[in-house]
């Protein structure tokens, strides 16, 4: 192949492609003019005006309260769990395992060869959870961990 034959068809194939990049993102003519006191949009593609049938019937006097909904527990995951620990901690230094996740607290353990392992203490918030206590021992003393949920999840409180 004739090597200025094959520049020009390279030449071509890159104006091409430039001219369709060019065009992406457009999403047609339209200017908006904004002014003092007054807001007015001016659009090339006028949309056909709608209009919205008046309501035939008015609302009850008195409304019935929305049931009151909870936020659900986040999942009790490693990967949610260890990001926690990673917000709160920075990475762990070793092994990183759940132990239990019981109403909206949870404990994990960490290991790291023949070294002793540290417990942390987490805490449910909304849809995430946070990383409250690292220890050795008494990981739940002074947390505010229910009495109940405390034995459960493996506290020595």
């Amino acid at each position: 192949m004739n090597p200025i034959r094959r520049r020009l068809i390279t030449a071509g194939l890159l104006v091409g492609g430039m001219a369709v990049f060019a065009a992406c993102g457009s999403g047609g003519p339209s200017v908006q003019a904004r002014q003092t006191g007054e807001t007015t949009t001016t659009t090339t593609n006028p949309e056909p005006p709608t209009t919205t049938p008046a309501p035939t019937t008015a609302a009850p006097a008195t409304t019935a309260a929305p049931p009151t909904t909870t936020v659900p527990e986040p999942p009790c995951t490693l990967e949610a769990l260890t990001a926690a620990h990673t917000a709160a901690f920075g990475p762990p230094a070793g092994t990183l395992r759940v132990q239990k996740c019981v109403a909206g607290w949870a404990t994990t353990s960490t290991t790291k060869g023949f070294d002793p392992p540290s417990f942390t203490l987490y805490r449910a918030e909304g849809d995430h959870w946070v990383a409250v206590n690292r220890s050795g021992g008494k990981l739940c003393e002074g947390q505010g961990v229910p009495p109940a949920v405390a034995s459960q999840i493996g506290c020595d409180t």
